[in-house]
């Protein structure tokens, strides 16, 4: 399991035709952005990734992922795959982003540009082996998640108790944290929190790299 925690800065570590996924589709939680980051102890605190927003569904050792759109993301079919093999035969649905890791982190326009080798980055479990987990609480959808991850090329997203995880990330000059209430389902009426580095270098010359993406 490749596991990636901002605290100590360490990334921790063919086109086939697929079936039609029996899966349910699962419309992606949006989060809400906010100028302070919420504290309590029904919080907990996640690095916001810089990538392409991802749900992986997994049937019957075949991959595909869908965007926060629900589109399929025929790009990154390979990864799909290959996670998909990796999962021994495991059902599942998770939700995370796909990135590729440069030396500081995340780098965004090596993905949008196609270069690089693409990760994927789970922070969530919604379905394994014909239980919807949804209305499970965030933090046994996590226990869950990271053993699943275990020995497998999914990385998995720490997350901490510690509102200084805003800090860190400006420090290491990250997009931001996703701030999570430890017991909520993964409900429409659930809302995850946005507090982004209004800094974070990569925002520079964003709106042109749309532009340049290859089709």
């Amino acid at each position: 399991m490749k596991r990636w925690s901002i605290l100590d800065g360490v990334w921790a570590r063919h086109a086939l035709t697929l079936t039609v996924m029996a899966l349910p589709r699962i419309v992606p939680l949006r989060p809400v952005l906010a100028r302070v980051v919420p504290r309590g102890r029904e919080w907990v605190y996640e690095p916001k990734l810089d990538g392409f927003r991802g749900m992986l569904y997994v049937e019957k050792g075949r991959g595909r992922f869908y965007s926060k759109t629900r589109n399929s993301m025929a790009r990154f079919r390979d990864l799909a795959e290959a996670l998909a093999r990796g999962m021994a035969g495991r059902d599942a649905i998770l939700d995370g982003e796909i990135v590729v890791m440069g030396e500081g982190g995340p780098d965004f326009a090596a993905l949008m540009g196609n270069r690089g080798r693409p990760a994927y980055a789970a922070f969530d479990l919604l379905w394994l082996d014909g239980r919807d987990l949804r209305d499970v609480p965030f933090w046994r959808r996590k226990r869950m998640l990271r053993k699943l991850a275990a020995g497998s090329a999914i990385s998995y997203v720490e997350h901490t108790d510690d509102p200084r995880l805003f800090d860190a990330a400006l420090t290491m000059d990250l997009e931001g944290i996703i701030a999570k209430r430890r017991s909520d389902p993964y409900a429409p009426e659930t809302e995850w929190v946005k507090i982004k580095n209004r800094d974070y270098s990569q925002n520079e010359g964003r709106s042109e790299l749309f532009g340049r993406w290859p089709s």
